[in-house]
């Protein structure tokens, strides 16, 4: 074994959440390794997601890759439903796209996942200037705190052809699947079940009879196939999901062979024809639904995507909750090996993305049941078919499956709210805003949220200035001292109505930098009145951490004082 070598982060598993989340690292200046066990030809095989949501897109903006992916996909903002060869267009997906609207992201996006990780490693490659370790499988691990040098674990890596290595690291993240290797090394137990589930879904070039095939989603409502999925993917692709319902399971005693799948794919799309020109891919998998009992062990062992929770593809959840994975880890990870924050801030990435794999898991097991035609128990009694009761938990969850309406619990990242209507944990809102001189408007995220990577942002939102103007003064100290934190903290000021300078308005500077609400739309999104003013904190990855009056300037700053060192 050659001598050892040393990173800041060892990740384990170069999938999308892997690789994203060493992209988010490397832009924060952290040496990482990523490792793959399988060649990279092969690793294309494996794992299909397709779609993202708003929130997906919101966040990837945070790593500069969201108009990347735009240009890549498949943009669709239209579904379709069909019955026995008729539109039904009381049901289907159509009504997902309705939460959407609170995104200037109103769409999703479809490709497929050996293209998104493309995507992304080729961003994670140009910002590090490293590339995936192919080939390298992790042996085992330690945690050794006693060289009292900041590297604790010590991880034994084999390669068939270069023989074992030894990386000694100061965290590392398990993003390698369902089967974790990481999970399994630390012992960390999952929780829930294997289904009795079983789906089939093809990839390819395929042509079909059914009007519109090319919008973006399409259901046909079937008796012996399911909700069976119709996909418009990225490039010259579609896919085509159906369940493996107990009258497949007794036609095929012997299993499903390619050649049967292409068949039972034809005979779910009836009446409509269905011919596949070319196969790219096909899988036919038992849907589990469990999840780890903790995503960070011993301190310096993290879980993230799949290797911390399983579900069924049924809502799109598993590259989109592993975007969430990603990113609200990162900027605390980062946070931590900087130096800037206190431990704790890390351990709320347990509790936060713990909490909504739970939430996601709980709603996955009802849509897996009624997308295969069953109908769970507390269902019964409405007397509804499988098809109408879909469409209710679609609805009732659709803010949360678009990722929009995820939210955190009270902790001392989210503090109770004194000001505005926005509740902390939640989402910060997308809105429009212009900047000095210029008659153009601009996404306030965009411009300004995540113009630092990991940075803070203290929003000022001050309507009227002849209404605020000795608020915004009196708060003048207080942002002073905030924006003295190293690298990690900027502060704007939001103007309601016209252009005006920052003299004519507060007699001095801006707090930060000045921006204007010309139509106050962006007050309005944030729930603060025009002639009043209030203050709100939003986390680097664009939560709610909480909001307080001008007046309350101390306790902002008390805030921070909770978290940085």
């Amino acid at each position: 074994m050659s001598a050892a070598i040393s990173t800041d982060v060892l990740v384990v598993g170069a999938g999308p959440v892997g690789s994203l989340i060493g992209l988010g690292l490397a832009r924060q200046g952290h040496d990482t390794i990523i490792i793959e066990k399988r060649l990279r030809d092969v690793q294309t095989t494996f794992g299909r997601a397709t779609t993202l949501y708003p929130r997906s897109l919101e966040l990837l903006e945070q790593v500069d890759l969201a108009e990347t992916f735009l240009q890549a996909g498949f943009i669709a903002r239209t579904a379709l439903n069909f019955r026995n060869g008729r539109r039904v267009n009381e049901r289907g997906w159509q009504s997902m796209f309705e939460p959407f609207r609170d995104s200037f992201h109103d769409c999703c996006v479809n490709i497929r996942q050996k293209n998104s990780e493309e995507l992304i490693l080729k961003k994670y490659r140009g910002d590090s200037g490293k590339d995936v370790w192919y080939g390298w499988k992790l042996e085992t691990f330690q945690i050794d705190e006693g060289l009292q040098d900041g590297y604790n674990v010590s991880a034994t890596l084999s390669h068939v052809e270069k023989g074992n290595l030894e990386v000694r690291c100061k965290y590392i993240i398990g993003a390698d699947g369902g089967s974790s290797t990481v999970r399994h090394l630390a012992n960390i137990q999952m929780e829930g079940s294997n289904t009795v589930f079983q789906w089939i879904r093809m990839d390819g070039k395929m042509k079909t009879s059914m009007p519109d095939a090319n919008i973006g989603f399409a259901a046909v409502e079937t008796a012996q196939h399911g909700n069976v999925l119709w996909v418009k993917l990225d490039e010259d692709a579609h896919r085509i999901g159906f369940a493996v319902t107990p009258p497949l399971l007794a036609k095929y005693p012997n299993g499903i062979t390619e050649q049967d799948a292409i068949k039972e794919a034809g005979e779910a799309m009836k009446p409509f024809t269905l011919q596949i020109e070319r196969l790219d891919w096909w899988t036919q998998y038992r849907i589990r639904q469990t999840v780890a009992t903790t995503l960070q062990h011993d301190k310096y062992v993290l879980l993230a995507g799949d290797a911390a929770h399983t579900h069924s593809s049924g809502f799109a959840q598993g590259m989109n909750t592993g975007i969430h994975d990603s990113m609200n880890l990162v900027w605390k990870l980062s946070g931590v090996l900087k130096g800037w924050y206190k431990p704790d801030v890390l351990t709320t990435y347990n509790s936060e993305r713990h909490a909504a794999a739970k939430q996601l898991i709980s709603i996955d097991m009802e849509a897996a049941s009624l997308i295969t035609g069953n109908i769970p128990e507390k269902y019964q009694p409405l007397g509804l078919d499988a098809d109408t009761l879909l469409m209710k938990v679609q609805n009732e969850n659709m803010r949360f499956t678009s990722g929009l309406g995820v939210k955190y619990t009270k902790n001392f990242l989210n503090k109770d709210s004194q000001a505005t209507v926005l509740d902390s944990g939640s989402r910060a809102p997308d809105a429009l805003i212009r900047g000095p001189g210029v008659n153009v408007l601009f996404r306030l995220p965009e411009k300004f949220l995540h113009a630092q990577p990991s940075g803070w942002s203290v929003l000022v939102f001050a309507g009227d200035y002849r209404s605020s103007r000795y608020q915004v003064n009196a708060m003048r100290e207080h942002t002073d001292r905030l924006q003295k934190r190293p690298g990690v903290l900027r502060v704007a000021t939001i103007l309601s109505g016209p252009s005006v300078d920052s003299w004519t308005a507060f007699g001095g500077p801006p707090l930060g930098k000045l921006y204007f609400d010309a139509d106050g739309s962006a007050h309005a999104r944030y729930g603060v009145s025009l002639t009043s003013s209030a203050v709100v904190v939003i986390r680097p990855d664009s939560i709610i951490a909480f909001a307080t009056t001008l007046d309350q300037g101390g306790r902002i700053e008390a805030y921070f004082d909770t978290i940085f060192q």
